[in-house]
């Protein structure tokens, strides 16, 4: 597999385009680097001895969203990039990475799909939280007129979003991450919050560590 000239597709392909107005150019583009890097790590820490489908699954995780924003976007996605990238793999290689691409969004955990698929959707669900999350929260809030007190009450919803997605995923591990990204999360808008409202975030500490404990 020729991942170099992948990678020059995926570019090609990718970086010029937002899949949002309120997103920035190129964003599918990076959001598939980090999903490839992810999900060979997933790989390597809960199936350390089966790195044979390393360069298919990198290969998936850069194209995966090629076809985004259009309906049934996995199916479209596996039929554009078996086009763009045939020339650079074994038709094995192509077979198996269409597939992944075809349903790395069908979150079905008991579905019984293979550990690279499974690798791959949890890689790809994860990205969109943690500091990412935060990043498009912001990045969506000011074009559709929020200002931050909007913004804040949106966040409060994200917690019952949050934890329909976290049920998607295959991995004890993948679960355990997620948990912490949304910790991070929480902390984040429970400060966002208090700073909004004129308060002094752990003022407690601060004034301990100013005044020697003497207030």
């Amino acid at each position: 597999m020729d991942l170099q000239a992948i990678l020059r597709v995926a570019s090609e392909q990718l970086e010029g385009r937002s899949s949002h107005d309120f997103k920035e150019r190129g964003n599918k583009f990076h959001h598939g680097q980090r999903v490839a890097k992810l999900a060979v790590h997933l790989r390597e820490l809960l199936f350390p001895n089966d790195g044979a489908r390393d360069d298919v699954l990198t290969a998936a995780a850069w194209l995966h969203d090629v076809c985004n924003g259009e309906k049934d976007h996995g199916e479209l996605g596996a039929e554009l990039t078996r086009k763009l990238i045939a020339a650079y793999c074994t038709e094995g290689e192509l077979d198996e990475l269409c597939e992944l691409i075809r349903v790395h969004d069908e979150r079905k955990p008991e579905s019984g799909y293979s550990d690279a698929i499974k690798l791959l959707q949890d890689a790809d669900m994860l990205d969109h939280f943690g500091t990412n999350f935060i990043w498009v929260w912001f990045a969506y809030a000011v074009p559709l007129g929020q200002n931050a007190y909007d913004a804040r009450e949106w966040q409060r919803g994200n917690a019952e979003r949050a934890e329909r997605h976290r049920n998607q995923l295959n991995f004890d591990l993948s679960r355990r991450i997620f948990d912490d990204k949304q910790a991070f999360v929480a902390q984040f808008a429970e400060r966002f919050s208090a700073e909004l409202d004129g308060e002094i975030w752990d003022e407690k500490t601060i004034l301990n560590e100013t005044f020697g404990g003497a207030l």
